[in-house]
């Protein structure tokens, strides 16, 4: 999570945080973890060969294919990122996927609300509701949900006062 506040030409945006999935496996350990994992396939599928049972090697070798597959998709899914703003006098939320397709979903600033129900992270306004967040865990979302709260209710609190 990153927070920002910043002047962008004459609209002024009031609060911005970007929101992206948590990795704790670094590219440098999955190669580690990747070559830990190979060896001991190739030591016991070798193990097996010498035993006679040769077609045990080839499925040791898939299964290093297959955790391989999995930790990739894993990385991809964690390029998708989520930005919430409060700009001017709307509140964004701009989810971008792996892929680099996004959407933006805007809501007046002064009328939203930030809600969390059930570990569910949601943005409302009026009639709208907007889940966001959902790769945050429980103590993240309690905390985006604080900060976001708290950048509304000091939005607001100025917006009256000009």
């Amino acid at each position: 999570m990153e927070q920002v506040e910043r002047h962008e030409g004459e609209e002024r945006i009031h609060f911005s945080i970007i929101l992206h999935p948590h990795r704790s496996l670094s590219p440098r350990a999955f190669l580690i973890l990747m070559g830990c994992i190979a060896g001991v396939s190739f030591i016991t599928g070798m193990v097996f060969l010498m035993m006679g049972a040769w077609p045990v090697l080839g499925f040791f070798g898939l299964d290093v294919l297959a955790i391989y597959i999995a930790f990739k998709m894993n990385f991809k899914s964690g390029k998708r990122y989520e930005i919430v703003e409060i700009r001017g006098s709307d509140l964004t939320v701009k989810a971008v996927l792996p892929n680099g397709r996004s959407s933006i979903t805007v809501f007046q600033a002064y009328w939203s609300r930030i809600l969390l129900d059930n570990n569910i992270l949601c943005v409302r306004c009026r009639m709208e509701t907007l889940e966001f967040g959902r790769f945050l865990i429980e103590e993240e979302k309690a905390e985006v949900k604080e900060m976001i709260t708290h950048a509304l209710y000091r939005y607001r609190n100025n917006a009256v006062l000009h």
